[in-house]
């Protein structure tokens, strides 16, 4: 494991969590291991890039957003501290990233290389339940998403997110929480002034 006693922090909190027991050979884990700094507004990940990796954010938010041919920005996820993201795309796939993670504040962001940990779940079951698990977690997630977009109205997607993720809620500027719930800035300033009345 890399000499910085932070390395793979969050990671570890993460993964361990999910498997609810500590976890061997983390040393397998330094070589592809990076830790990096991104400034607000700057890019982690472009569209159609090949980026074999999961990340984990320590510190920060990150926004996860596809762009369409004419520059409009649909954004499917935030992501907080704790959470993690990679583009299925590429890891399973092969293929490159379909959309952009860029972070929306000062962020430390945990990068992990997804071959090292392929190779700890095909080594270790404890591995694999541990990513098993993360992975159902996501996919809840992707379809509890998908059932607000198509279900709900959107005064009633901005009180779910509100209530789901409250702590990313406050944080979030209003255009970006307006295209992550498929509105106008200037409908959402409605919505939320109907919601206080």
């Amino acid at each position: 494991m890399s000499a910085d006693p932070l390395a793979l922090q969050q990671a570890r909190l993460l993964i361990e969590g999910a498997a609810g027991a500590a976890l061997p050979d983390w040393e397998a884990l330094a070589p592809g291991y990076r830790l990096g700094a991104y400034g607000r507004g700057e890019d982690v990940f472009a569209a159609g890039q090949w980026q074999p990796f999961v990340y984990v954010l320590r510190q920060g938010m990150v926004k996860l957003s596809y762009n369409t041919e004419q520059g409009e920005e649909w954004i499917k996820s935030f992501i907080g501290e704790g959470d993690f993201f990679a583009c299925p795309n590429v890891l399973v796939a092969g293929g490159k990233t379909d959309y952009a993670a860029v972070a929306l504040e000062d962020c430390l962001i945990e990068q992990l290389d997804f071959a090292a940990l392929q190779a700890l779940t095909e080594r270790h079951p404890a591995w694999q339940r541990a990513i098993r698990q993360l992975l159902a977690l996501h996919i809840v997630r992707k379809e509890r998403r998908e059932r607000e977009l198509l279900t709900l109205r959107p005064d009633e997607r901005y009180l779910a997110f509100v209530r789901g993720q409250p702590a990313l809620a406050t944080r979030l500027q209003q255009r970006d929480l307006a295209h992550y719930l498929g509105v106008t800035p200037e409908a959402l300033s409605r919505i939320r002034k109907r919601l206080r009345a």
